[in-house]
């Protein structure tokens, strides 16, 4: 023991010593304890252990499995998930020669030879030649009596991590590793003598500090009838004759470093049979690489079940999509074919009340035209009355000019007629005042035309507005007609154009695509889309009238699905990011497909 290695103060705490398969990866000695199949071990938290079990286990080994002993010792193959690699060049050989495994097996071949040799000269000795002359046909035998095991025992020596100070070289107690490394050594030396211990070493890449080592116990039986023989017996060395005794014995020798002897087992089970009682449950030790294959495998069947759930799920997802998409197109159908008849019956209500201004304006047209016929007469009449007037008027000017001259020559003469100037006076004053009466009488008559002349232009001016404005009506009345007409026929258009666009997106023709890094968002043909670019054409040219609405039906089914679909996409997510966390070790394109499910990526579903 190491002068620096202060051993624990309590020696009575259990240690556990078993015989099992050679593995790089120990489960520790609590059963509840489970092995860890992660590649790395450099993010464990450091439990130091005051008190913790030693773990002594064999296996046996036969001679042909030496390659696959060295090869794993090496790390040239097998089961590596659980070394970290980097750490395996740090790895030390504690006994042995190079060239150890072929010093086996020339000394299994000369022994071959040997006690092939010795059977023959015994049987000759005794003259049993039909015996040597057997023996000899059949040739040399295998040094080693027949077993399952093998001759040869496989082992491994170690202790529970968090007793060296945590998982991984880096969280380790090198006075710890020293102590247990020294203290191993010591043990297996003094219980293995006289080369029974052919190989050891010491893996630091794994989570627990560990030795591997490999025994060969040559014995010798000699025999009246078979000779000198010499046989590989491991039962010869009481450590592998007796696991109970090796368990004791290795108590002793690892108490100096603060590890006692485990659980009595077997001697529990025996005094359970003297009693009467039931037996305690025996312990059934599975080898770290058995089990890792086994997790490996219930992580397949896992990923495999989840996946076809995922799958399932992700199908009756779809359907449920199909479902609402169909039930949204057959409502989008109804809401567009009630709004079509919403259009129809405003168009129609559009119609009567342009019919009824139509029929108000011809009215009004009718009444001006009366208003206007009314007028012309009027302008006849006055024309006649003026007509009429004319010759008075006439005369009234004669004799105003007749009673001027009259009135010049009395002032001419009026020196000599003084006294008829006061006549010529009077006549000139009534001439004057009837001129004056006349000139009145003209200028009111002149007035009137005027004003019945202004009148019937304003009449005329106002037939020909009427005619204007019943032509005008008219017309606004054809065009809005014919807007009519043509709002009749685009709503068929459009209504035919939208049952063929539902039915696209229904089947699954169209769908929309939403926008990427490389394209825009909008319609895109779907798996179900016409499969010849003359058929695609046809389908676009019926849909177009109603390209708008198509867009907006596709686009809400899509983000209806979408919503659908986010929920169970999560799952799924959660689903693969779990079993990622738990397999580590899947095959590629399995790895791959789960990948895209953890992404948010839609399934094959």
């Amino acid at each position: 023991m190491p002068s620096e290695y202060k051993p624990h103060k309590n020696k009575n705490k259990p240690i556990g010593i078993f015989f099992v398969f050679a593995e790089t990866r120990i489960r520790e000695a609590d059963p509840s304890s489970k092995m860890t199949v992660q590649p790395k071990f450099t993010q464990a938290q450091p439990v130091i252990l005051d008190e913790a079990p030693v773990v002594l286990r064999f296996a046996g080994l036969f001679p042909q499995g030496l390659g696959k002993f060295k090869m794993h010792d090496e790390r040239g193959g097998g089961d590596l998930d659980h070394v970290d690699q980097e750490l395996s060049r740090l790895n030390q050989v504690l006994a042995g020669e190079p060239g150890w495994q072929q010093q086996i097996r020339g000394e299994i071949a000369e022994m071959r030879r040997h006690n092939h040799q010795e059977h023959l000269r015994a049987l000759r000795a005794k003259s049993r030649m039909k015996d040597a002359r057997k023996l000899e046909a059949e040739g040399p035998a295998d040094p080693w009596r027949s077993c399952s095991r093998g001759p040869l025992r496989e082992g491994i020596i170690t202790v529970n991590k968090d007793w060296l100070g945590g998982a991984g070289l880096s969280e380790w107690d090198p006075e710890r590793v020293s102590a247990f490394r020294k203290t191993a050594m010591s043990f297996l030396r003094e219980n293995f003598p006289n080369g029974q211990l052919r190989y050891a070493s010491a893996h630091v890449d794994e989570e627990a500090y560990h030795i591997h080592f490999v025994v060969a116990v040559w014995t010798e039986k000699p025999s009246a009838n078979r000779g000198h023989q010499i046989l590989l017996q491991p039962s010869e060395n009481p450590l592998i004759k007796s696991y109970e005794h090796a368990q004791d014995l290795a108590g002793e020798a690892f108490e100096t470093i603060g590890l006692a002897r485990g659980e009595r087992r077997a001697e529990a089970r025996r005094q359970a049979r003297a009693e009467g009682k039931p037996l305690p449950e025996k312990r059934q030790h599975v080898p770290p690489s058995k089990w890792r294959a086994e997790e490996r495998q219930k992580a397949q069947a896992e990923k495999k079940r989840i996946l076809d759930d995922a799958q399932d799920e992700a199908k009756a997802a779809v359907e449920n999509g199909r479902d609402l998409a169909k039930a949204t197109v057959k409502k989008s159908r109804k809401r567009a074919v009630k709004e079509a008849r919403a259009r129809k019956q405003r168009t129609a209500r559009e119609t009567a009340k342009m019919i009824r201004r139509r029929d108000a304006a011809e009215a009004e047209a009718v009444q001006k035209e009366k208003a206007a016929d009314a007028a012309n007469a009027l302008k006849k009449k006055i024309v006649a009355e003026v007509g009429a007037l004319e010759p008075r008027v006439k005369g009234y000017e004669a004799r105003a000019e007749e009673a001027a001259e009259k009135y010049r020559a009395k002032m001419a003469a009026r020196k000599a007629e003084e006294e008829k100037r006061a006549r010529v006076i009077q006549e000139r004053q009534q001439a004057e005042q009837v001129l004056n009466a006349t000139k009145a009488e003209k200028s009111d008559l002149v007035a009137q035309l005027r004003r019945m002349v202004q009148h019937r232009g304003k009449e005329e001016k106002a037939a020909a507005e009427a005619r204007a404005a019943r032509l005008a009506e008219e017309k606004r009345l054809q065009e809005a007609e014919e807007k009519v007409r043509l709002k009749a026929t685009e709503a068929e258009v459009i209504t035919d154009a939208i049952e063929t666009g539902l039915g696209l997106v229904a089947d699954g023709a169209i769908c929309w695509r939403e926008a990427s890094a490389d394209q825009q968002a909008g319609l895109a043909w779907g798996v179900a889309a016409p499969d010849t670019k003359g058929a695609r054409d046809e389908k676009l040219k019926e849909i177009r009238p109603a390209m708008r609405m198509v867009t907006r039906i596709a686009q809400l089914v899509a983000r209806t699905v979408k919503r659908a679909l986010a929920n169970e996409r999560q799952k799924l997510k959660q689903d693969a990011d779990y079993v990622r966390g738990l397999r580590q070790k899947w095959e590629p394109e399995d790895d791959a497909r789960l990948s895209g499910i953890s992404r948010g990526e839609p399934g094959n579903g």
